[in-house]
């Protein structure tokens, strides 16, 4: 056979053995999160929920029983019916159900006995058992509804949690990060009213600037926008905190929980401001600093004004200016409560600061003398005899644009950069946020501002401040349904957007009452005298015209009664830059005034 032929055979009869594709393809295994694990190991988390989880288990049987056994004594000594005034039918109850608990028990008691004798210790154990068994059931229960998160399984039921992929392409999607590295460092966990999860954003992105994207993120995950909440986590500046709540939090009406209390409450502590996304009560500490209120008109500045003004009452101790621009009686409820409680005064006001401002500086001095601490306290107040002042100012711009503006602005601007040091608080409320209503060096004292919806963004920074809202803080995005809905930029913590508590006009009264109440018992009232101030004469003088457009001097004078001369007319309205002129009425022309003169100067205009 010759060479080539053998060559052929060769190629013909051989063939190569291929590999089974099922060799490339790697065993499915399940992937565990060593590090993960490891982390928490370290941090202690998995050791001491494991305790914690031993000890309830050791302690269900024996807490379950003891609570058995305190149901069933008082259900013998039918306390249930403790409230009726028929002693006779009450103690039938109790005989009746200690004959049933005395025939029960003897009953189980017989057959665990004879079933002992029977079968030996097995039947005393099972009879010891049963009991423990529903005691223990009882327990169980009770932990279950006493929790503060109702037990809810993730990936269950309708408001099933989303995979974990699911929020990852979201946060993709809305452009949080980029892809690589993008994950969750912590479960999707089902809470009371949603889901949260922690994201842990690819290395050398900082969280801070998902802050605004709530929306994109909302629009990727297929939810309102208002549901999404991002809190950044101080620990870890690349980690952003996610709740998604399962409808939108902020069309829901939250109580102050002012209402129906009975006690003092301490102001030192903080007040309630209101909700936060996450179903949170929010509080602010108005002790640290000076206060600013601004928002357009019908947007809950009135209801965010007047929860503050109800938790000082109700701390019985705190002294209350309240001086109204508007003028249309949005306070009136404090008015028996308050020290002061004027409309529409610029001298008034003017007077008033020049008088905190004097008590500033004698708190500053008894600090100095005492040597100790260089702020006021609950301890020192008591101490030197005196407490905090809180001046509210509603509707600033009519105050600040008065004759009277640049001297008021100039004593705000002291008290509030000082005056929380020395209990002298100030608390300003205005519906414009131009330069002529929050003036720049007022604005920039003020270390707690409160943001409630702005026409614009331009307004929502003159509150929050220059750059809020690229930071994501932008209170002209809040929409118009959601009333009272704010964002509150508190000292010494990142903004956060809440909705004010609600109280409407009779629980405002309902507050108002218990306020005088405890203020009465403790003997802290505001004096005859504080408590009725002499009223603006301008007020007087424009309610004297009734419906005139314009009177002479002397008809003026008759209508406002005993006490008035042109002479005191003309000096009332002096400060305002009105003077008498020739007024032509009914074709006499002689000296008198003008109703929309009176009116211009009363507006600052």
């Amino acid at each position: 056979m010759s060479q080539a032929v053998q060559e052929h055979e060769s190629t013909v009869l051989f063939q190569r053995r291929q590999t089974s594709p099922e060799f490339w393809q790697k065993s499915p295994r399940v992937r565990v999160p060593v590090r993960q694990i490891v982390h928490r190991v370290r941090q202690g988390h998995y050791p001491t929920r494991t305790v914690r989880f031993a000890y309830k288990t050791a302690t269900a049987p024996i807490d379950g029983t003891s609570l058995l056994a305190r149901k069933t004594w008082k259900w013998i000594r039918a306390d249930d019916y403790a409230g009726t005034d028929d002693l006779k039918f009450r103690e039938q109850v109790r005989t009746r159900r200690r004959r049933t608990a005395w025939w029960t028990g003897a009953g189980y008691l017989a057959s665990a006995v004879t079933s002992t004798g029977l079968y030996g210790g097995t039947a005393a154990a099972l009879a010891v058992g049963a009991v423990v068994g529903v005691g223990t059931a009882v327990e169980v229960r009770k932990r279950i509804v006493d929790r503060p998160v109702p037990l809810k399984f993730p990936g269950l039921g309708k408001s099933a949690t989303p995979a974990e992929n699911t929020v990852i392409r979201a946060a993709i999607d809305a452009k949080l990060g980029r892809a690589e590295g993008m994950r969750l460092a912590s479960p999707v966990l089902t809470e009371d009213g949603g889901w949260s999860t922690v994201l842990q954003l690819p290395p050398g992105q900082k969280a801070r600037k998902c802050l605004g994207l709530e929306a994109d993120f909302a629009s990727a995950l297929g939810v309102g926008e208002t549901q999404v909440v991002f809190e950044l986590i101080p620990e870890h500046a690349g980690r952003l905190a996610v709740f998604v709540a399962k409808a939108d939090p902020f069309l829901k009406v939250y109580p102050s929980p002012l209402i129906g209390r009975t006690e003092p409450m301490n102001f030192w502590a903080g007040i309630p401001a209101g909700v936060n996304g996450r179903g949170r009560m929010e509080t602010l500490r108005l002790v640290d600093a000076s206060l600013l209120v601004a928002g357009e008109p019908r947007a809950g500045k009135s209801a965010a004004v007047n929860g503050i003004i109800g938790a000082a009452a109700l701390a019985v101790t705190p002294k209350i200016h309240l001086w109204d621009g508007k003028g249309a009686g949005d306070h009136r409820v404090w008015r028996r409560i308050a020290h002061t409680a004027e409309k529409r005064n610029a001298p008034g006001l003017l007077a008033h600061l020049k008088k905190m401002r004097d008590q500033m500086e004698h708190v500053f001095d008894l600090l100095d003398d005492a040597g100790g601490s260089t702020k006021l306290t609950p301890e020192l107040c008591r101490q030197f005899g005196v407490d905090v002042e809180l001046t509210v100012v509603d509707e600033t711009r009519y105050y600040v644009t008065s004759p009277q503006g640049e001297e008021i602005v100039d004593l705000m601007v002291d008290i509030a950069s000082r005056g929380p040091a020395a209990g002298v608080l100030l608390v300003l409320a205005s519906q414009r946020m131009t330069t002529d209503a929050i003036p720049g060096p007022l604005k920039g004292v003020c270390s707690l501002r409160w943001a409630m919806r702005c026409p614009d963004t331009t307004a929502s920074n003159a509150v929050l401040g220059q750059g809020a809202a690229g930071a994501g803080y932008n209170a002209s995005e809040i929409p118009r349904s959601h009333r009272g809905v704010g964002i509150l930029d508190a000292d010494g913590s990142d903004p956060v957007k809440l909705r004010s508590c609600f109280l409407d006009d009779p629980d405002l009264v309902e507050v108002a009452d218990v306020a005088y109440a405890l203020r009465a018992a403790a003997g802290t009232l505001p004096s005859q005298q504080e408590a009725s101030p002499e009223a603006d004469p301008v007020e007087l003088i424009l309610s004297a015209f009734g419906d005139a457009d314009r009177l002479h001097t002397v008809d003026l004078v008759e209508a406002l009664g005993d006490g008035w001369t042109p002479a005191r007319v003309a000096e009332a309205l002096k400060p305002y830059g009105v003077s008498p002129g020739d007024v032509k009425i009914d074709g006499r022309n002689r000296n008198g005034y003008r109703r929309q003169d009176l009116m211009a100067a009363v507006n600052g205009s």
